[in-house]
Formats: structure tokens, sequence, C-alpha cells
């Protein structure tokens, strides 16, 4: 699912600037100019960010180097995001929000029930906050400002806030307003997918110790990571980073899908161990399937759905750059690049979630572009759209928001 909140922006002559890397600007309503006070402008994923004054104004200096997305949310108004390069600086803009719409409950093509916390707080916070280690020291502070929607007939469950969720990650020392802008687990497919903008603000340490801690916290988040990855591919230091690609192929296991066919309205019940209890067809209590036939239904609906099928030779950064325009590269591949990071192994918290339990080996990703077939990377490891970026394996499971880092954080520092 891809969400852009857009609105026609209206922009101001240039002003004098005192500094070129200054974003200035006045948030009015849409339908009457009356200024917003208390607006959050902020540049997503970095500890940038401001509210507007009586006048609606703010201002914005210091803005880092790269291509941006600025974020105009209020409650009661519906997010404005507004894509921009360093190469655009100064800018002089005024941003019209437009009230947000009440949800219309029964204006839908399928049924559903809205529900609360106490029933999906549990899934949420799984899904979004994350079961890595980091998460037992991360709480949401309003998560009573955190509805539901779940359609049973597609056994899917959706998740919307109308303000900011407010985070605190003891474990790396930040806290977070994260503005959701989409939440969906999908039980039927095995999916989740969620898309919002955050703003990070450092918290104080209030001793050398605790702050050597989320040092330490903090480059175990980054290294390994998304983030750390995409900087790699800009930088042109894949396997000098510690990241091993390759290029991998899932074929579909064409026996496993002709018996499925095959034996289509047919139920068969085994044990654990894969020995067989009984066999029936449906609609007939005595009829029974030959014994090997059996036997080879289970052998075969014991596989996977595809195979895998994996290059041997190791990718290099420019092997995937199909483009550069300035300070953007454009990235693109095709199937899926199985991405091994050699300098650390999994955690033991993965390996918890891993059937059937095996012991640790290095961390290995899967990834694979969706919808445009490319995204756009700059110096700091930003890139867009993030929902084309699809990851399984353990970035999966790794790459949550008790994990996560602001684009501006760089190890050392």
């Amino acid at each position: 699912m891809k969400f852009i909140p857009a609105i026609i922006f209206l922009f101001l002559p240039w002003l004098t600037v005192q500094s070129q890397s200054v974003i200035k600007g006045r948030v009015v309503v849409a339908s009457n100019g009356t200024p917003i006070a208390g607006c959050s402008i902020f540049i997503t994923n970095t500890s940038k960010g401001t509210t507007s004054d009586a006048n609606g104004m703010f201002e914005l200096t210091s803005i880092p180097p790269g291509k941006h997305d600025l974020v105009v949310s209020s409650i009661g108004y519906e997010t404005i995001v507004y894509s921009f390069s360093e190469a655009q600086l100064p800018l002089q803009l005024k941003f019209e929000m437009q009230i947000k719409a009440k949800e219309l409950a029964n204006v839908t093509l399928e049924e559903s029930v809205e529900e609360g916390w106490e029933k999906w707080g549990v899934t949420f916070t799984e899904n979004f906050i994350g079961t890595v280690p980091n998460a037992a020291f991360c709480k949401i502070l309003n998560e009573k400002a955190i509805r539901f929607r779940y359609y049973r007939k597609s056994n899917r469950v959706i998740a919307y806030c109308d303000e900011p969720i407010l985070i605190e990650n003891k474990s790396l020392g930040y806290r977070i307003k994260y503005q959701l802008e989409n939440f969906e687990v999908n039980f039927k497919a095995g999916t989740l997918a969620y898309l919002g903008y955050s703003l990070y603000e450092p918290m104080e340490a209030r001793s050398n110790s605790r702050k050597k801690t989320w040092e330490e916290r903090r480059e175990k988040a980054y290294y390994g990571s998304v983030l750390h990855f995409m900087r790699s591919i800009y930088a042109g230091k894949l396997q000098e980073e510690g990241f091993d690609v390759r290029r991998m192929k899932r074929i579909p296991n064409a026996e496993k899908e002709r018996v499925r066919k095959t034996y289509k309205g047919q139920r068969m019940v085994f044990n654990r161990d894969g020995s067989k209890i009984s066999q029936m067809q449906i609609g007939s209590d005595d009829s029974k399937l030959p014994e090997d036939s059996a036997t080879y239904f289970n052998k075969i609906m014991h596989q996977p759905d595809y195979f895998e099928v994996y290059d041997t030779a190791l990718l290099k950064a420019d092997s995937l750059v199909m483009e550069e325009a300035g300070e953007i590269k454009t990235i693109h591949f095709e199937n899926y690049l199985f991405v091994t990071y050699t300098q650390a192994k999994e955690d033991d918290a993965f390996l918890k979630t891993v059937y059937p339990p095996r012991k640790a080996s290095l961390q290995r990703s899967y990834v694979f572009l969706s919808g445009t077939m490319a995204i756009y990377i700059d110096m700091n490891g930003n890139y867009f759209d993030p929902q084309e970026f699809i990851t399984t394996g353990y970035w999966g499971w790794r790459e949550k928001m008790a994990n996560s880092l602001p684009q501006d954080y760089e190890p050392g520092n």
C-alpha cells in the first residue's frame, strides 16, 4: 500500500535569509487562512523539528545534506509531506492544512469492527515496537489513543491514531514522536505493512555510564541494519562494511502444486513425526487412498512452496546502481537479494522465532522491490519510497521501532 499525503503548496517569494541551510514558513487553515499554532514541523527520521508559533510561523535551521521529507502535522488535520533536497535551500513555504475527514465506519466494501488496545495491543506492540531485546525498555506512552479495526472476512487488522504515537526508548536513549499513517497486519497473507514519520529527541544521560551504554547499544542497532546497508551501497563499500550480497530467485515447487491439485478435496491426518493416523475423502466416509499415495502426499506437502536458487558471485554496490543524478542514486534489482551481514551472528531472541530450532548463524536477510522496481538513496542512507523495499528473514524481525535510529545518526558520535 502506498500513501503519499499531498496538498497544493503555495510558494512565497524568496526572502533574505542569514543561512542557506534554512527552511522558513507559515502554516494556515486551507479554508480561511487562519494560522495554526503548535503545529509540528520536522524532517522525518531525524532529530530536526520545531513547532509553529501563534502566527503559524516556523523556522528550521542547520538542515543536513541530502534528500528529505518535511512533515507538517497537527491533530485534526491531514498530514502534509513535502520532499526537498539540499540544492533547493533556502526555502520559504506556506502550508495550507485540510481538516481531516472523520472516518465513516459504514462506508466500506467489507464489514469491520472497531476494537481497542485491550484486544490488539500485544499484536501491535510485537509488530511495531518488535520483540528484539531493546523492546523490553521501549514503551508507548499514549497507547490508549491507538485504535483498531478488524476485518473478519479478510482476517486483517489495521491501526490508526489521531495524534502522534509517543515512544520512550530507554534502551537507546530516544523519545520518538511517530506520525502513524498506515498499519496493517494481514493474518491470512502473513504480511505486515506500516508507514509513518518519526521525530527523534535524544534523552539526556544522567551519568557517564548511562551515556556509554546508549552509545554501545546504538552502535549495535546500527551495524548490520538497513540504514547501514543503504549507506554502504551509496559509498560503494558493501563488502568492506561486512555485507555479502548475492542475487536469488524463488522457483515455484511445481510438483507440490501438482500434488495439491491432484488431492484437492481430500483430507489426511498425520502424527507430528509425519506418520499417518488416518485418511479420508470428504463426502465419502469409507473412501481410502492407497498407502503409497498417502506417503508420497505427506512427503511432498512437507516441502517448501518455493525452491531458492542463489548466485555464487558476490555483488558489488555499483552493480545495483542504475543511475546517478547529483546526490541521488537509483537502485534497481530483479527478483531477490540475499544479504548476509558477516560481522555478527543472529540474536538468541530471533532464534526463538525460528522453527525448527537451530544454532545461530550469520545474520541473513532477503529483500525484494515492489511496485516501481526501483528506489532512490542519498548519502545519509535515506531511501524512497520505503514501502517499495520489502525485507524478510533477519531484517524482517530486527527492523522495528525498538531498534530504530535517526537518519542523522553517526556511529562513534
